[in-house]
């Protein structure tokens, strides 16, 4: 495949995901943590500060030495925003608005984590070409690391674990692609650091890869690959620790430290059952094709045993991390937020795995269900389901039990709300009155699936015809897109598992 015949291929790809996402996005911010970074993103941009209100971090643990608020998230992410942030607040300023203020804005910067997950397939691509994948193989596996994981329903909520994802993978593909060249080890040691600085743990990454890059280079090389590593990874190390200082006047505090609510040296036994069973945040539950990870690492590890190691210790030692924490379940999550970023580790490898006629089949079956387990995800936007159960009285504080499963309770939310919408789109029941400037406007959209173009729909923003034209155009996009892929990519029958 040609250099220009490749790109074609990842380009293409990732303009079938982007338009595929922006269709099934709710482009609405419910969750404390994308809030933060918009409000971040927002006072950068109207007053070159990168404070966040007081009303919405009031936390003594996050308290400045100058008196004032700050994140404790990554920057990096409230960077991502401001273009997002500007195209909302330009359409705003043409007069067209959907509820209050900052509505518009919030949707575009909610819409912006779309091109994270595009960029992220194309670069899982990438990645499986240069391990040896044949292409349509290649193409076939880095969909299904989307939309067969939670990176689908997080494509288009705001929050920051598809942006630090996109960075580790992108580091882990300049490591690999190297070969001796300087230049390469300098951008996966850049990109592992604006990993870094999206999610600080993502230090851990840094590191594991810089291992791999010493050790898979030729003797002879390095020193030079430690230098080359070293030298891109400061000038992030060095804004991070800078930023840290400038906020809370030491170079190593991001604001953790002093907050009891991640539970640091809980129990590794207790997340790491949570992480692997817990109706709230089970891997297999929420991303059932991760079952099929090991025998597909083993035939990986035959074929490319270096970078299967290296995906082995990126997902592993993040999964170590977050089961030690307290806070395992990630608070309003459509399963296991946190491990999110790493979850490729757990699809790539299944391009090298070849197996018999009966795993083929189940294989394929626990694909397709892993695809309909992020449907109700993507339908229903959890924290509104659990904002309705705090106001039924019921327990939502990352409720263990079954009766907390957001699988189960999107899932019945989906099975309400789509027939209702269905009906109300065709004309066959009223549509709701919702006031646009309601104080509560989230809680108002509550009767309608979590798409943006519905929203607008039932705002009257949009007639029945254009919203429906919107969908029909990203849905043809995304399929056009997806098709022109495929086309350019090589026969090779074992890449989709004939059956």
């Amino acid at each position: 495949m040609t250099s220009l015949r490749r790109a074609g291929v990842g380009i293409w790809l990732a303009v079938a995901l982007t338009s595929f996402c922006t269709l099934t996005a709710g482009g609405s911010m419910t969750s404390r943590d994308p809030v933060v970074a918009y409000d971040v993103t927002r006072n950068l941009v109207q007053h070159g500060s990168i404070t966040v209100s007081e009303s919405l971090m009031s936390i003594e643990s996050y308290r400045g030495r100058d008196g004032h608020y700050y994140s404790p998230f990554g920057i990096a992410q409230s960077i991502w925003n401001v273009p997002f942030y500007l195209a909302g607040r330009m359409v705003e300023r043409l007069g067209f608005s959907a509820g209050g203020t900052e509505t518009v804005p919030k949707a575009a910067v909610a819409l912006g984590t779309v091109p994270a997950v595009s960029l992220l397939a194309w670069v899982c691509f990438e990645l499986l070409l240069v391990l040896g994948v044949r292409d349509r193989r290649a193409l076939w596996i880095a969909a299904l690391t989307i939309v067969a994981t939670p990176l689908w329903p997080y494509s288009g909520f705001g929050f920051n674990q598809p942006l630090s994802g996109l960075f580790v993978w992108m580091s882990i593909l300049a490591a690999v692609s190297a070969k001796g060249r300087p230049h390469l080890w300098f951008l996966s040691a850049f990109a592992a650091g604006a990993a870094m600085l999206t999610r600080h743990e993502m230090a851990l990454s840094a590191a594991i890869v810089g291992c791999y890059v010493t050790i898979s280079a030729a003797p002879a090389h390095r020193r030079n690959a430690a230098l080359a590593y070293g030298a891109g990874f400061a000038i992030p190390l060095a804004i991070w620790g800078g930023l840290n200082w400038w906020r809370f006047g030491n170079f190593l505090d991001s604001g953790y430290l002093h907050d009891s609510t991640p539970g640091y040296g809980s129990s590794v036994v207790d997340g790491t059952l949570g992480l692997l069973f817990s109706p709230y945040a089970s891997l297999w539950l929420y991303c059932p094709i991760a079952i099929a990870a090991v025998p597909a690492w083993m035939a990986m590890r035959r074929e490319r045993p270096s970078a299967a190691w290296l995906f082995l210790a990126i997902f592993m030692s993040l999964f170590g991390l977050y089961a030690s924490l307290g806070n395992w379940m990630g608070g309003r999550s459509y399963g296991p937020r946190y491990l999110v970023p790493v979850l490729p580790a757990l699809t790539l490898p299944l391009a090298f795995w070849n197996p018999g006629r009966l795993a083929r089949r189940l294989t394929v079956g626990l694909a397709v269900v892993s695809v309909l387990v992020q449907v109700p995800g993507v339908v229903v936007d959890y924290a509104k389901v659990r904002v309705e159960r705090a106001r039924a009285g019921e327990t939502v504080a990352q409720d263990p039990r079954w009766s907390g499963c957001a699988l189960l309770l999107n899932t019945r939310a989906t099975l309400t709300l789509v027939p209702n919408a269905l009906r109300q789109f065709a004309g066959l029941e009223p549509r709701p009155a919702i006031d646009p400037q309601a104080s509560e406007l989230s809680d108002a959209l509550s009767v309608s699936p979590d798409f943006w173009w519905l929203y607008l729909w039932y705002l009257n923003r949009l007639n029945r015809v254009a919203a429906l034209g919107i969908a029909a155009i990203l849905a043809v996009g995304a399929v056009a897109a997806f098709a022109r892929a495929y086309r350019l990519t090589s026969a090779d029958r074992g890449s989709v598992w004939s059956l």
